[in-house]
């Protein structure tokens, strides 16, 4: 603990030059490792449903990280004050499609607390740095975001759900991050959750029973049969899994198969070209769609999220010259660094 904290003190006098950050910007695609689980090189992970990110102490440990990434021409590399700009931007929602999400700055916090229990040297080395990152995102999201409303993928679903949500239950379709971020905010009369593994779904029932103990959650086997027939029986369908060829088009057909005709389908695992069979469905709400109606934002929202985006910047020129810009906003804010 004394050697942890000893290297914790004196990164704050260290100059940024020596961070690395990789930035990989495309979905997780099936077979493809999570960044630093099977790794022997020592960075921080971070993965997420839009992107993987590795934190890195020097260069020679970039050169190995970079190994282990894909090789796909969307791998971004940033260095000293512009690692620290990037993972500003990042964790203060800036870097999102959805921009100025919330979700983010938790899951980055996550991962962090993950990568301490890994008890990893770079853990001590990184934790001054994650903690002026931790307070100025949170200074950032203060002074330029707080009043841009919410913006997360769950309050978007419930918006374009609107009164619709009322006349029966929400499927939920995946149990995994964007499922767990997106449940909170889904209304209706009772919630269902399916996903091919069972015991996921029934962990994410659990977690909601803990914030609304009140609110009506019902696990649906696993398999496709219960999973279909939970379509044809649904209100509203919310999809948190990337397309699937071998059972989207039974999905389709068991959509179209409900007698009541209202409803809608919104589909967080489609890009803005969709996708067949998803297509044919009038009630179809994808990503990519999501994406563009959020493109129509007021004037005001896109001059806030500027003037963020400048705030990174200048906050990242002020950490490089040593600068204490600001400080910590709650004790809740160094949680993470507790078992340090």
């Amino acid at each position: 603990m004394t050697n942890c904290l000893t290297a914790a003190i004196s990164l704050q006098i260290v100059e940024l030059r020596d961070l690395k950050v990789l930035n990989w910007r495309g979905a997780r695609a099936p077979g493809v490792a999570t960044a630093g689980v099977h790794s022997d090189v020592d960075y921080f992970p971070i993965d997420t449903c839009q992107r993987r990110v590795a934190v890195c102490n020097g260069a020679e440990t970039l050169a190995l990280a970079r190994q282990e990434f894909p090789h796909d021409g969307a791998l971004e590399t940033f260095e000293g004050a512009e690692a620290y700009a990037f993972l500003l931007r990042f964790a203060a929602g800036l870097e999102s499609k959805l921009v100025a999400e919330t979700e983010i700055f938790g899951q980055i916090k996550t991962a962090w607390q993950q990568f301490l229990e890994r008890h990893s040297p770079l853990g001590c080395h990184l934790s001054a740095w994650m903690q002026r990152l931790f307070q100025d995102a949170k200074e950032i999201r203060s002074q330029h975001l707080s009043k841009l409303g919410s913006a997360s993928y769950g309050s978007q679903a419930r918006r374009l759900l609107g009164d619709q949500a009322a006349g029966g239950p929400t499927l939920l379709v995946g149990a995994g991050q964007l499922a767990q971020s997106v449940a909170p905010w889904l209304p209706g009369s009772e919630l269902w959750i399916w996903n091919r593994s069972r015991d996921r779904a029934v962990e994410l029932a659990r977690e909601l029973a803990k914030r609304d103990p009140n609110r009506p959650v019902r696990v649906i086997d696993a398999g496709s049969e219960a999973e279909l027939a939970a379509w044809r029986a649904a209100r509203n369908v919310i999809v948190c899994v990337p397309a699937d060829a071998a059972h989207d088009t039974a999905r389709v057909a068991a959509w179209n198969q409900r007698s009541d005709r209202a409803g809608r389908v919104i589909h967080l695992g489609l890009g803005a070209a969709g996708g067949a069979p998803w297509n044919a469905l009038a009630e179809l709400v994808s990503l990519g769609a999501l994406f563009e109606m959020l493109q129509t934002q007021s004037e005001q929202r896109r001059r806030h999220i500027e003037r963020a985006g400048r705030a990174c910047q200048e906050k990242a020129m002020l950490r490089s010259l040593g600068a204490n810009s600001s400080h910590p906003h709650s004790w809740e804010d160094l949680a993470a660094f507790d078992s340090l």
